[in-house]
């Protein structure tokens, strides 16, 4: 019976201290700059992919972190948020402001938010399937956008790294 006791215990704390090392990991900040961007990001959201190299002079730059979630149906699914830059059109053509851009979505609402030290325009659109949220600040001749897409289930903690990202959010 001690034998079976001692056992147990041993087992029990294996599996305290296992959740804690996964919470550590788990926990905590990556910070990405490349060019003039800086932001910090979740630990638990992984860089998917980078583009470009997020300078002035630059034709386009996106990097794209991804995380998953489990769904209503138990399979995981990714979430999204995805942050780019590109220039603003010249020439002939009519030229759009930020407010132009995410203003072209349906059933979704607009406000203006401070992001740092820039006046942003910024979009929701949510339903029964999906949400997805785009920041657009304009500064010089470039417009930034920062955007999230994801199920409904992961919106809050999509919400949380996105808005993290907003609050770290420096063009250096």
């Amino acid at each position: 019976m001690e034998r079976q006791n001692l056992i147990l215990t041993a087992v029990v704390i294996l599996v305290i201290l296992l959740a804690f090392i996964v919470a550590i990991t788990l926990s905590g900040n990556n910070s990405f700059q490349t060019g003039q961007l800086y932001f910090e990001y979740p630990n638990a959201w992984s860089q998917d992919h980078i583009t470009g190299n997020f300078s002035q002079g630059t034709i386009y730059s996106e990097v794209i972190f991804k995380s998953n979630f489990p769904s209503a149906n138990g399979q995981d699914q990714p979430a999204f948020i995805i942050l780019n830059l590109q220039p603003k059109p010249q020439g002939l053509i009519n030229t759009p402001n930020a407010t132009s851009l995410v203003t072209n979505a349906s059933n979704s609402s607009t406000v203006t938010v401070g992001v740092s030290n820039f006046t942003a325009i910024q979009v929701g659109s949510y339903s029964q399937n999906i949400a997805q949220k785009t920041t657009v600040i304009e500064k010089n001749n470039y417009y930034y956008t920062i955007e999230y897409i994801c199920l409904p289930s992961a919106l809050n903690q999509t919400e949380e790294a996105y808005n993290q990202i907003l609050q770290t959010f420096k063009i250096v």
